[in-house]
């Protein structure tokens, strides 16, 4: 690290300093403003430590409280029990996957065919469902209930 002090560079003094192939030149202004920032810094560093010692003596407290009395080798707890945990902790809960059946009724309109059951056949192949999430669809079956003129 290379430093220099300088008055020339404007109104006020300079503090120039080179740190790799970088080079730096701070004002007074500058340099009140990193030493503020590294305060500021240092309390939020602070902040966390607690909050992750905290965070560690919320985890033991957890898995004490359900370590099996006649056996201290086994813990017992739910997946409810663990999601509180991680909910208090601020991370995801565990999850699992689910499938669902599900009925969806719609209105088509507009449909323009020469009888009933070529209208039938057009819903049946343009009736399309997605889904936007993770996951996957298959539609098992596209059922008309009814099919009548417009008025």
């Amino acid at each position: 690290m290379t430093m220099y002090y300088s008055e020339s560079d404007g109104p006020e003094p300079t503090v120039s300093l080179q740190v790799g192939g970088t080079k730096y030149t701070l004002t007074n202004q500058s340099l009140t403003q990193i030493i503020e920032d590294k305060d500021s810094l240092k309390e939020m560093v602070d902040q966390l430590e607690r909050k992750v010692k905290s965070m560690g003596w919320d985890v033991r407290e957890f898995f004490e409280s359900r370590k099996d009395s006649n056996n201290s080798d086994d813990i017992c707890c739910s997946v409810e029990d663990i999601n509180e945990l991680l909910v208090g902790l601020g991370v995801d809960q565990l999850t699992q996957t689910w499938s669902a059946t599900v009925l969806i009724t719609a209105t088509i309109t507009g449909i323009e065919a020469p009888s009933k059951e070529e209208a039938e056949e057009i819903i049946k192949d343009n009736v399309d469902v997605n889904y936007n999430e993770d996951g996957d669809i298959w539609v098992d079956d596209v059922s008309v209930q009814s099919v009548h003129p417009e008025s």
